[in-house]
């Protein structure tokens, strides 16, 4: 079956902004997407409602945040394929286009626990990538007249080639999942993670041929012109003659990029989804020294290479500012593209724990509690979103897609094909207003995940004022509820043992409208190993 083009232009999507857009031409976008990075692993406190890091330093995602928007109360899915699926889809994990719930698969149980490997629940099968069918984030903004690239993790897309092939992306440097780099040196098979290898027949290589040309190691001018204008305290002349690192290399790439668009005819479409911050942990060591020699003033993070990977990133962020604002490097900010460029930058889920902390936040990377899906989010558009804002409205990465759509004034897959279950943030981004239409975000994982998740439903939704988050697990028939607004710990479960008439109102409400989303949703929730019957939904009757 060919792939469907059905394109509509949805009314209710562009209500809010067509008379800014009718005065101006497309913005370009950059959205750049951190890798395992904590809601609280940088240093904003603007970002972060006041619990960003004392020891990790994040200038320049500071510096973003005081210029544009920090959606405090920002979501993604639980790791890291789900949400660059929902990201390239619009859609949550249950939707047939979709259909990414985990990494690798839904059996993946932990055998530490005594009931491994009889487990009560048979997961039902995954895809690991959206569908060839999807009208991807990318072709959507083709077909509104954009260049679109990919400089990056490709996760939950398929092979790198596919992105070209399936998926509509023009200027593809795709890399694989994972931060490993693979060659032969010597004769001998190398695997390294982060750092180029000198492979016997490619020369310095990043095992994908689009980033070979920057793959070469450190040297005098490279210390001199890029590394040095965006130093922070450290001392760059210490990586000369040493491997260059992933990160660096996709931040040239996309500078180059955005140089050899400056003046182009067409907007452009920049996404950034780096490897770092995830496992192993590699920095540059200039940074690592730096880090080194600072005392941790936060008792969360005392990690001084983690700190690195993470600066490090924020240092290749600086790059792709800086080329916005002065896209030929002569120092005239004649040709600067920032004005008409909404920059976004967001994580895929929250930190691995180990080496950070999530805290005040329960949970890692993994689970459905607040340390594993809450992120930074932040937008900044010189002239259209006032400078440091702080929004605690409850967004998603599923939003990104309609919110790029509508801004760019591209025409978004007809509903009855794909219909895009987040919500254009245009008029908050605008200043329009300063909510959401929606009341509830959902989260839905069918199966096993080591000891972080097992099979379970969740909703979050503002109810009075406060902000609550209702978990259901198949295996045992159990909910948990927690306010949010007075509990961001999730300390407290106010289902355990007595409790008031409005708690039963409000967890009643919530499970009824899980069930109703799961429903409508046809979300899969596999078989019970004792009999093979379907796994039923929540039933609000319970209470």
């Amino acid at each position: 079956m060919n792939k469907k083009r059905i394109f509509v232009l949805v009314a209710s999507l562009m209500i809010g902004n067509c008379a800014v857009q009718a005065e101006t031409k497309q913005p370009n976008f950059v959205l750049i997407l951190a890798d395992d990075l904590g809601w609280v692993d940088i240093s904003s406190d603007l970002a972060t409602d006041g619990h960003g890091s004392e020891y990790y330093q994040t200038p320049t995602i500071d510096r973003l945040a005081s210029q544009g928007v920090s959606f405090t109360h920002a979501y993604a899915m639980q790791n890291c394929a789900p949400t660059r699926s929902a990201i390239l889809t619009g859609q949550y994990p249950l939707r047939p286009y979709n259909g990414v719930y985990n990494v690798g698969s839904l059996n993946r149980p932990d055998k530490r626990t005594s009931v491994y490997p009889n487990l009560p629940i048979v997961p039902p099968k995954q895809r690991n990538d959206i569908s060839s069918e999807s009208t991807s984030l990318h072709e959507t903004l083709k077909a509104g007249g954009y260049d679109t690239s990919f400089f990056g993790k490709n996760h939950g897309a398929g092979e790198s080639e596919n992105l070209t092939i399936n998926h509509g992306v023009d200027f593809n440097f795709g890399t694989k999942a994972g931060p490993f780099i693979v060659g032969t040196v010597k004769g001998e098979n190398v695997k390294s993670g982060f750092l180029a290898i000198e492979d016997d027949q490619d020369g310095w290589t990043f095992s994908i041929p689009a980033l070979n040309p920057y793959a070469q190691p450190y040297d005098a001018a490279y210390v001199e012109n890029i590394l040095e204008p965006v130093a922070n305290g450290n001392d760059p002349a210490l990586v000369l003659g040493t491997p260059k690192h992933l990160t660096d290399a996709l931040g040239d790439a996309a500078v180059d990029f955005i140089e050899e668009r400056a003046g182009g005819a067409k907007p452009f479409f920049l996404y950034l989804p780096f490897h770092a911050v995830h496992v192993p942990i590699v920095a540059r060591r200039d940074l690592i020294a730096k880090y080194k020699m600072l005392d941790p003033a936060d008792h969360r993070h005392d990690h001084p290479v983690y700190a690195a990977m993470i600066e490090l990133m924020d240092q290749n962020v600086r790059k792709v500012l800086n080329a916005l604002d002065d896209p030929n490097g002569d120092g005239n900010d004649s040709d600067s593209l920032s004005s008409n460029t909404l920059v976004l930058f967001t994580s895929d889920n929250g930190g691995f724990m180990g080496p950070t902390d999530n805290a005040p936040l329960r949970g890692r990377k993994g689970m459905f509690y607040e340390g594993g899906i809450r992120v930074p989010f932040i937008c900044r558009w010189p002239g259209v979103i006032s400078p440091g804002i702080v929004n605690r409205e409850a967004v998603h990465c599923i939003d990104i897609y309609p919110s790029l759509a509508d801004l760019g004034q591209a025409p978004v897959p007809d509903s009855s094909f794909q219909e895009l279950d987040g919500e254009s943030l245009a008029p908050i981004l605008l200043g329009r207003t300063e909510t959401l239409t929606r009341e509830s975000l959902f989260g839905h994982f069918p199966g096993y995940m080591d000891n972080r998740q097992r099979p379970n439903s969740v909703i979050r939704k503002r109810i009075q004022g406060n902000d609550y988050k209702l978990f259901y697990y198949y295996e045992d028939n159990r909910y948990e509820l927690y306010n949010l607004t007075e509990d961001l710990h999730e300390s407290t479960n106010l289902l355990e043992g007595e409790y008031s008439k409005s708690v039963r109102q409000i967890a009643k409400q919530l499970s009824s409208d899980l069930r109703k989303w799961l429903v409508e949703g046809n979300a899969p929730t596999g078989i019970w190993a004792i009999n093979e019957e379907a796994v039923g939904y929540p039933s609000s009757e319970v209470f």
